[in-house]
């Protein structure tokens, strides 16, 4: 195995672990604040802007991380030198811009006082981070065994 491989692989499951995790906590942090109450904006108009921003964002967040993980160029140089730490990187790029979607769920949630929000969020995050995963493994199986 390619030094560090596995210690590279541990780091990057538990990593994608936590980030898949996280969203519950955001739901089970923001219902007892959300139910039963509106949410913590005062003026509640600014939600729909809110949103539409955030599926704006969200797009280019898909978008950036797609082209992280698919291109052959990001990181090059290093992927020579240090093909694990590339992979790793690359990895947790996509992980973080994916985890990204949950945090804007969360914020809609907060201030709109509707756990919907979040859950749709979360939902993009996790097929994300699927997504991501994917592409790990498929990269883990072109680094060489030496």
């Amino acid at each position: 195995m390619f030094p560090g491989k596995a210690k590279m692989v541990r780091n990057a499951n538990a990593l994608l672990l936590i980030l898949a995790v996280a969203p519950i906590m955001y739901m089970v942090t923001a219902a007892p604040v959300t139910f039963g109450k509106g949410g913590l904006a005062s003026d509640t108009s600014i939600v729909p802007v809110l949103f539409f921003a955030f599926v704006v964002v969200s797009l280019v967040n898909i978008g950036t991380m797609v082209f992280f993980q698919t291109s052959k160029s990001i990181m090059s140089e290093r992927g020579r030198s240090d093909p694990v730490g590339r992979t790793y990187l690359i990895m947790s790029t996509g992980a973080i811009l994916a985890e990204a979607h949950a945090i804007y769920g969360l914020v809609l949630t907060l201030l709109s006082g509707s756990i919907f929000y979040a859950i749709g969020f979360s939902l993009v995050a996790w097929a994300c981070l699927w997504w991501v995963r994917d592409k790990f493994k498929m990269s883990l199986g072109k680094l060489p065994n030496a």
